[in-house]
C-alpha cells in the first residue's frame, strides 16, 4: 500500500461555529493500492502535459489552492477552467474511491480527551505544535488500521517538517508486522501527493463553506461536488440534508457536530 499525506490549515480567526475552531491543523492521508501507483503517476504527469500543450502554461504540479484562486500560472486559463479541473479530479476520486484518513488538532482536542498538555519531541515531531501532533496522530491511525493486514506500507509526506527523501515514522512503526518505509517528499517529485493535496483542500474548503452565513453560487457548486464524491473515510460524519443546500446554516452544521460528539461521549464545549 502506498499512502500520501498532506496537511491543511484552517484560518486562525474564530468561527461562527460552536464546535469548529479557527485554529485547526489537519493532515489527510490517501491510500493507493500498489498495482495502481505507476498508472496514477503516469496519468497525473500526462494531465499536466496536456494542460501545457492546450493552454500554453507550464505548471510544475497540481496545487489546488493555487488552482482554485487562479494564482499564476493558472490565471491564464479560460474563465472557470480552473473549476473544471476540480470536477475532473472529483470524478477520478469517485471512480476509485480511495481510502482516506483525517486527523485534526485544534485548541480543544486535548481537553476533549482529558489531557491538559503534551510536551516533548519524538524525532521530528514537536508534540506541542498542533501540526506535528496532527501528523503523528494520523500516522498512528494508519498503523492501527493496517496492523491486522498483510500490507507493506510506503508512506510519502509532503515536505516541510523534513527534507525530501529523509525518513519519517520509524519510531511509530517500529513494531509494525510488515515492511514499512516512510519519507518526506516534494509533491513535484511524488505525484501521489498532489492527490492528497486535492483531498486536503476539498475537505478543508468544504468545512469553511458550511460555516459561511451567505454562500455564492460557486460555493454551492463546490459543496455539491464534495457531497457527490462520498469520500471513503470513517473520520468524516455524513448525513442527509433535507431541503435546499442553500438553506443549510451554521446551526444545522453544529447540530451534526453535537450529535457526533454525543455518540462519542464527548461533552459540549
Amino acid at each position: 500500500m502506498h499512502i500520501a499525506i498532506d496537511d491543511t490549515y484552517g484560518p486562525t480567526i474564530s468561527t461562527d461555529s460552536e464546535y469548529v475552531t479557527g485554529n485547526r491543523r489537519t493532515n489527510v492521508g490517501v491510500a493507493f493500492t500498489d498495482e495502481d501507483v505507476s498508472f496514477i503517476r503516469e496519468q497525473l504527469k500526462s494531465c499536466l502535459e496536456w494542460i501545457k500543450n492546450e493552454f500554453s502554461i507550464e505548471p510544475k504540479e497540481f496545487h489546488f489552492v493555487e488552482i482554485y484562486n487562479r494564482k499564476s500560472p493558472w490565471d491564464r486559463l479560460p474563465e472557470q477552467a480552473n473549476l473544471a479541473i476540480f470536477e475532473v479530479f472529483a470524478e477520478i476520486y469517485t471512480k476509485y474511491n480511495w481510502k482516506v484518513f483525517i486527523q485534526t488538532i485544534d485548541n480543544r482536542t486535548l481537553k476533549d480527551h482529558g489531557i491538559k498538555k503534551i510536551k516533548g519531541k519524538i524525532n521530528q515531531f514537536n508534540l506541542e505544535k498542533s501540526s506535528d501532533l496532527s501528523l503523528l496522530c494520523v500516522l498512528i491511525k494508519i498503523k492501527k488500521f493496517y496492523s491486522n493486514t498483510s500490507e507493506d506500507l510506503n508512506i510519502f509526506i509532503d515536505e516541510g517538517l523534513g527534507k525530501p527523501n529523509s525518513s519519517v515514522g520509524k519510531e511509530i512503526f517500529h513494531d509494525y508486522p510488515n515492511q514499512y518505509k516512510g519519507v518526506f517528499q516534494s509533491s513535484h517529485n511524488e505525484p501521489l501527493l498532489q492527490l492528497a493535496d486535492f483531498l486536503a483542500f476539498i475537505i478543508n474548503r468544504s468545512t469553511h463553506l458550511y460555516m459561511k452565513k451567505s454562500r455564492t453560487e460557486i460555493d454551492e457548486w463546490f459543496l455539491e461536488m464534495f457531497s457527490r464524491m462520498n469520500i471513503n473515510c470513517e473520520d468524516l460524519t455524513k448525513t442527509n440534508i433535507t431541503g435546499e443546500l442553500s438553506d443549510f446554516t451554521v446551526a444545522d452544521f453544529d447540530k451534526i457536530h453535537k450529535n457526533d460528539r454525543d455518540r462519542k461521549g464527548l461533552k459540549s464545549p
